[in-house]
Order: structure tokens, then C-alpha cells, then sequence
């Protein structure tokens, strides 16, 4: 049975190994890592079957590449100081099902106002859990003017536990500058620090949202900050951390006009006083 076995791979430069009906093929010519020639055969077949499992499961589990972008620019081009990352589904479009058209993706309102508000003051990247083909199509319709440099679909995210999960060290950015939106934690469970948890969009049509969030991003984010990650800490609290900036906004609103308010009170008394003491001279 040994020369037998022997004599197959010498012929045809293969072992084959049937399982159940499935098929094993190794190539004896071709040493895996540290694999010894002098090993018995059965457990050169163990270990070579370890090796084609472990393989298969890092190319479905883990990015083939630790650098999912290219290196940024040096600092002495004019580029944006941070990077934004943001999911796609139920944030910019949603997926709505029927008989008549199957699935569908309805574009969210306002998403031209958020990708050329934000497009001007950050490095975009969309990194979304869906399929390549699915995404690019979509992104094609709703950024025809480019707004979004960098496109990461599920193909670069990392599986783990049973969960997908977007490890943003594999971007190559500096996490200091960059901004997450999201509205699944779980995906962005190793970076927390760096992420702004939001309500999902269902597909209503009266949702203004996105205004707010770009004028919460520019309102905010137009400062040099050194760490985003402090100042998004600041709106982890909330619920809904929009929602709370709007009102914020409101009540900065109010207090500016009650103080301008207050202004015009103290020029009109003045205006009123100086009007009076002009008459004085003419008394005497």
C-alpha cells in the first residue's frame, strides 16, 4: 500500500484523499511552512488539511491587506484635516422590498446638501456591511460629483465571534483625526472612542437629519481639534446625539437674541440720556 501510494504521487505529482464523497488534492512536490519531508504520511495529510482550513478561513474572515486606503498625502498638500466614515445602509439610502420590484434602495432626503456639505471639509469614506456590487452601483447614483474619495464594502470588514466588525486600524489614518458615523455599535465595537452612534434612517420621507448632522460636523469638527475622540466622548451620552446638538443650537439661539436684545436696551437708554443732557447747554 506504501509503494502503491508512492508510486501515485511519483506519477502524477499529486495525493488524493477522498472524504464522504469530497475530494483532498496535495501536491507533494510543494512543502507547506515548516513542514518536515520525513514526517509519515497520513500526518502530512493532517497538516496540510489544517493548513487549506486556516487558510480559507482568514481569506473569509480577515481583509487580505492591512492597509484597506492608500497613504495620505503629505502635509504640505492642501487636504482635509480629518477623515469621515460612515455607513451607507439606513444612513444614506434604505432597502424596501415589494412584490412588483423586488428589493430596492430609496435615497434618503438631503443627501446631495450632506455629501457637498461634508465634502468640502473632509477626507469621505464609505464603509458599509454590504456586498461590492451592490454598494458601487448605489454610490455611482446618489455621488455623481465625487464627494466620496474612498469606497470600503464588506469584503474589508473582519469577521469575528459571529459579528462583523469595521477595524478601523486597517485604514491607515491616524485615529486621532477621524470621525465615525454609525448606527450598528457592534460594528464599530473596537473603536468606540472614535464613533457618533445614530438613530437609523427607516425611510421616512419628512426626515431632515442629515442637515443637522453636516451642521453638527462643520459646526464642530471646523476647529483645530487635536482628538476627535475627546469631543465625540462629549455626545456619547445622548441618545440621539444630533437631537441633542439641534437643541443646543436652539438655546445658544435664544441666548444670543436675548443678549442682543439686552444691547439695544442699554443703546436706546444711552441714545435717550445723551438726547436729555444735549438740552443743558441751552439752559444756561
Amino acid at each position: 500500500m506504501k509503494k502503491s501510494l508512492k508510486f501515485f504521487s511519483t506519477t502524477f505529482g499529486v495525493s488524493l484523499l477522498a472524504f464522504g464523497g469530497y475530494s483532498l488534492v496535495f501536491e507533494d512536490d510543494i512543502l507547506l511552512p515548516n513542514e518536515n519531508k520525513n514526517v509519515p504520511f497520513i500526518i502530512k495529510i493532517y497538516e496540510r488539511i489544517c493548513f487549506r482550513i486556516e487558510f480559507y478561513h482568514k481569506m473569509f474572515t480577515i481583509p487580505a491587506t492591512n492597509k484597506l486606503l492608500p497613504d495620505p498625502l503629505p502635509d504640505y498638500y492642501n487636504k482635509p484635516q480629518y477623515t469621515l466614515v460612515f455607513e451607507m445602509t439606513d444612513l444614506l439610502v434604505h432597502p424596501e422590498w415589494s412584490y412588483s420590484t423586488g428589493w430596492r434602495f430609496k435615497k434618503r432626503p438631503n443627501v446631495d446638501y450632506f455629501l457637498e456639505r461634508v465634502g468640502k471639509i473632509f477626507e469621505v469614506v464609505v464603509y458599509t456591511a454590504e456586498s461590492g456590487y451592490i454598494a458601487s452601483p448605489i454610490l455611482d447614483e446618489i455621488d455623481p460629483n465625487g464627494w466620496i474619495q474612498y469606497r470600503l464594502a464588506r469584503q474589508c470588514i473582519e469577521f469575528r465571534n459571529g459579528q462583523l466588525v469595521k477595524n478601523l486600524d486597517r485604514i491607515n489614518r491616524d485615529l486621532s483625526k477621524v470621525i465615525v458615523i454609525d448606527w450598528n455599535s457592534s460594528w464599530t465595537q473596537l473603536q468606540p472612542y472614535n464613533t457618533l452612534i445614530i438613530p437609523r434612517w427607516n425611510g421616512d420621507d419628512n426626515d431632515n437629519s442629515l442637515i443637522d448632522l453636516a451642521d453638527f460636523l462643520k459646526a464642530v469638527f471646523s476647529n483645530n481639534i487635536k482628538d476627535v475622540r475627546e469631543v465625540l466622548n462629549d455626545y456619547k451620552q445622548y441618545d440621539d446625539p444630533i437631537k441633542a446638538f439641534r437643541e443646543n443650537q436652539r438655546i445658544l439661539k435664544e441666548k444670543t437674541e436675548k443678549e442682543e436684545e439686552k444691547k439695544e436696551e442699554i443703546q436706546v437708554i444711552g441714545d435717550n440720556n445723551k438726547s436729555w443732557f444735549s438740552w443743558i447747554p441751552w439752559i444756561y
